[in-house]
């Protein structure tokens, strides 16, 4: 019988990428989300948690120092930093919300982007929203409940630079 063997740094990739992936389906069977480091990650957090009818959401923000647009708080880590992409861009131009609907893995949803305000009425953000699939649900619907998430988040932040905030 002839052993295989492998190297150090295979066993070492390997165990790695086994760390990895057990901390990903730990993640994906809690329902637990991205550590809340910043102020607009603990509304996501608790927006998520309190809400039934979402499947996904994110806030996208100007950053005060780039002046880019990217994704500051996510249900998933990865999607964090991303920049925003042509919808949340329209978002910010027209200051209306936008209902698209979008199939993924065979199920159909709506995604919504709708902007946050600061009390000034200046736009300071942008909530995404991925709603459960519900094939009775129109875009007029899943645009009045996201305008309804996102009034209550918007309560809750006086300013951009208070999505940036740390929190402990």
């Amino acid at each position: 019988m002839h052993a295989t063997s492998i190297s150090k740094m295979q066993f070492l990739v390997l165990t790695m990428l086994l760390a990895f992936l057990c901390a990903a389906v730990s993640s994906a069977q809690t329902g637990q989300y991205p550590t809340a480091k910043i102020y607009a990650q603990k509304l996501v957090n608790e927006t998520l948690a309190a809400t039934p009818d979402i499947a996904g959401l994110e806030i996208s923000a100007v950053s005060v120092k780039t002046n880019e647009c990217t994704t500051i708080a996510s249900d998933e880590e990865l999607g964090i930093g991303e920049k925003c992409d042509q919808d949340e861009h329209h978002v910010m131009k027209t200051d209306k919300p936008l209902a698209d609907k979008v199939k993924e893995h065979g199920k159909e949803f709506f995604d919504v982007n709708v902007p946050i305000h600061d009390p000034n009425g200046k736009i300071i953000g942008i909530v995404g929203i991925d709603f459960k699939p519900d094939p009775k649900q129109t875009p007029e619907q899943a645009t009045e409940r996201a305008l309804q998430i996102v009034k209550e988040i918007s309560a809750k932040v006086s300013s951009r630079e208070q999505l940036y905030e740390p929190v402990k």
